[in-house]
């Protein structure tokens, strides 16, 4: 195995182990209820009664949630029971090992957008290795690290399909784009920074071409799933039912952009986290107070209102509670306009609803992940940030969906591996800056005594 091969096996391995410690050392798997919906579904496929759980008021087949995710849980429900710690610690070090992936898309995506530069791969791989953001996601039971690594490999192939004018390129592109929408539609997104790649990269080509065959690809796979919703509901739900549903949690009249809500109980329980022992006994007064924090349903809703939803196809409940909001916005659209900017606040920095983004080491990290990635885009050179156009569109249309739709903390993960690249950027010109400073003491430090030398021989 070649050196640098080595090197890149090493890295991936302090991906796994890392995210393999956190694992253990939090003990995410013991906490109750932090499955939510996605371990509601994967208990419903294992038992036999399909997709389905209880939502907004009723029983049944659902597309609350897209189904990448609630499968993989059932996989590892079948390993070791439903809901059952060993069943969860197989899934999240399950998700450690995807950790692994995930950096090696990040160096793969680097090594694209500076490909004269191998230290800023290295450097970004490191950041996405040890970022704790990223880390801490392996932890959960939620689709934020599957995202991030489905997004960086996306993006991956469709910068090499830009380069290669490859339908094979451009067919991988599809294949892992429609695997996003299949993870979370918001995902697709992704699309937006492929096209830009093509754009860029054509090299006189049409870009139609390599267009035609991602998206011929991506319609394909997501065709089977949309199929099955036609069959379920009786209309066409192109992945997901809930649009109207987190639109409205994220701009009703008494929402502050999220789906939770603030209440004064949180403070005390967030003591408990600050008094902790250990990082277990940390982690479990966090999972304590973000189930104290609950959801804005809680709140909104009576139970007469929630028996009305239940009589209704899942569809159009999520069409009610749309037009419920809008109506609010209407009612009120300077409020809407404030929420949207708080939510772009609230993504790029930190969602104050939520109490897991009040703790200093998620607030110090990720400052800094920002910091460096801003650096980076600032001094790597015109020919760095032209590359990174895709990478920057693709972060702007997932931030912008965000700000005007609904925001939380964990929507920041799948463009993480992004800012890593960027990151890596920042960080190899600090450590170049900090080489030349040392040199440029050597050598004045060399001259000063050969000054000296030279004196004494003239005296």
């Amino acid at each position: 195995m070649k050196g640098m091969d080595r090197r890149l096996v090493a890295l991936l391995l302090l991906a796994v182990l890392a995210r393999g410690a956190a694992v253990l050392a939090l003990q995410s798997h013991r906490v109750p209820n932090s499955t939510y919906e996605h371990g509601e579904i994967a208990a419903s496929l294992v038992a036999g009664r399909g997709f389905s759980m209880h939502f907004l008021g009723a029983d049944g087949p659902t597309s609350q949630q897209a189904p990448a995710y609630p499968f993989i849980v059932a996989a590892a429900y079948r390993i070791g029971g439903v809901e059952t710690p060993a069943s969860l610690l197989i899934l999240q070090l399950a998700q450690a090992a995807l950790g692994g992936v995930m950096v090696l898309g990040v160096f793969r995506l680097a090594s694209c957008v500076a490909p004269e530069r191998p230290a800023v791969a290295w450097w970004g791989a490191g950041v996405a290795a040890v970022h704790p953001t990223l880390v801490y996601a392996a932890t959960h039971v939620q689709v934020a690290l599957l995202a991030a690594t489905l997004v960086a490999w996306t993006l991956v192939w469709g910068l090499r399909a830009a380069a290669s004018g490859s339908g094979r390129d451009a067919a991988a592109a599809g294949l892992l784009l429609a695997l996003c929408a299949l993870t979370d539609p918001i995902l697709a997104l992704a699309a937006v920074g492929v096209l830009v790649a093509f754009r860029l990269g054509g090299e006189g080509r049409p870009i139609w071409k390599p267009t035609a065959v991602m998206l011929g690809v991506a319609g394909l796979g997501v065709a089977p799933w949309v199929a099955r919703n036609a069959m379920v509901h009786g209309e066409f739900i192109p992945i997901k039912s809930t649009f109207g549903y987190a639109f409205w949690q994220g701009n009703c009249a008494i929402s502050q952009g999220t789906d939770k809500v603030v209440r004064p109980s949180v403070e005390d329980v967030m003591g408990e986290a600050n008094s902790a022992a250990g990082l277990s006994d940390l982690n479990r007064a966090l999972w304590k107070a973000r189930h104290t924090a609950g959801y804005i349903d809680d709140v909104a809703f009576t139970p007469e209102f929630k028996r009305h939803l239940g009589t209704l196809p899942e569809a159009e409940r999520s069409r009610v509670l749309l037009r419920m909001a809008i109506a609010d916005i209407w009612a009120d659209p300077a409020r809407y306009a404030g929420l949207c900017l708080r939510r772009f606040r609230y993504f790029w920095l930190f969602d104050e609803t939520n109490p897991k983004s009040r703790v200093l080491v998620y607030r110090a990290s990720h400052l800094t992940l920002t910091g460096l990635a801003l650096l980076g885009l600032a001094t790597a050179g015109a020919a760095f940030r032209r590359r990174s156009l895709p990478l920057l569109a693709t972060a702007g249309a997932i931030a912008l969906f965000h700000a005007l739709t609904i925001v939380s903390a964990r929507f920041h993960i799948p463009i993480e591996p992004l800012m890593a690249v960027w990151a890596g950027a920042g960080a190899a010109w600090i450590v170049d800056a900090a080489t030349r400073a040392v040199r440029s003491r050597s050598v004045a430090a060399v001259g000063g005594v050969e000054h000296v030398g030279v004196v004494g021989r003239l005296g």
